[in-house]
């Protein structure tokens, strides 16, 4: 189905026939009753969707809400910096009246987190209170400028400058998932991020590595043994950082490591390997 509204097309695909004719006389209905034609969605006033009637805010808490039991905490942090990023980028007037990290910490320390958010304390309230009636609705995705505007937002560090490749896949990564949601609950009909090459050629990344940059054994050695002689924990951290620069495990998984998980040869054997039994990560994310 196929139609046309301030001069720009529209198109909706159908299962049969009879489906798409119907939608076409819903159309022209509304046509004949004279009822006007969103221009973001091209559709009329009467089929707009979830996302008119709900505030960015408000889908975004719930989001947060129905996904918390479900992420670790690691992800529950990226998870709220995204959220706030795009929060501040879809509201209709900037907060001038609050300090601007009294509003981003209210949003990604208390707002989306499920467990603070009952316990935020008044002047955090007052912001979030100002958030959510400022907050434009979600269907303010259906603009690609607006998406731009989003996108935008995301991609640039406070000082203006431009995000990590890294920092940036990850939010877009989170924004999809998010976006997902929306579709499953009948809130977005599409996902109006971008795709593609679209999607990537802002965010390309390498994994190649500069042999420049990397220190040589013999550097290793005296870096170990440096280490090995502080004063205060010397011995583990030197066992942490022997078994991540030999063995090359995540720091979450070396620190994870215990007694029980190495397998040491003895010391007269000719063959030295040793077997290392890595089954599990404790990243450190702080406890709120």
């Amino acid at each position: 189905m196929r139609w046309v509204v301030a001069d720009k097309r529209w198109r909706e695909p159908f299962d049969t026939v009879a489906l798409a004719e119907g939608f076409r006389s819903e159309l022209i209905q509304a046509t004949g009753k004279g009822e006007a034609f969103v221009v973001a969605t091209g559709l009329p006033v009467s089929h707009r969707s979830k996302s008119a009637s709900m505030s960015w805010y408000k889908f975004a808490v719930q989001y947060v809400d129905a996904r918390w039991s479900q992420l670790g905490g690691n992800s529950r942090k990226n998870t709220a910096k995204t959220l706030t990023a795009t929060t501040i980028a879809l509201l209709r007037l900037q907060p001038t009246q609050f300090d601007p990290v009294a509003v981003r910490t209210a949003l990604r320390e208390w707002a989306f987190n499920a467990n603070r958010r009952p316990d935020a304390p008044r002047d955090v309230v007052a912001i979030l209170r100002w958030v959510e009636r400022n907050s434009l609705p979600v269907s303010s995705w259906e603009d690609p400028e607006k998406v731009d505007d989003v996108l935008q937002a995301i991609d640039t560090r406070l000082d203006g400058k431009q995000a990590a490749a890294w920092s940036r896949k990850r939010h877009r990564r989170i924004l999809n998932v998010v976006m997902k949601y929306a579709i499953r609950r009948r809130i977005l009909r599409t996902n109006p991020l971008p795709k593609g090459k679209e999607a990537t050629t802002t965010t390309k990344t390498t994994n190649a590595v500069d042999k420049r940059c990397l220190i040589n054994p013999g550097q290793a050695a005296s870096l170990l043994g440096w280490i090995r002689q502080r004063p205060r924990g010397g011995e583990r951290l030197h066992a942490f950082f022997a078994v991540m620069y030999y063995c090359g495990p995540r720091p979450e998984e070396a620190v994870a490591m215990r007694i029980g998980d190495v397998n040491l040869p003895d010391a007269d054997v000719d063959d030295q390997w040793c077997e290392l039994l890595i089954h599990t990560a404790t990243p450190e994310v702080g406890r709120q």
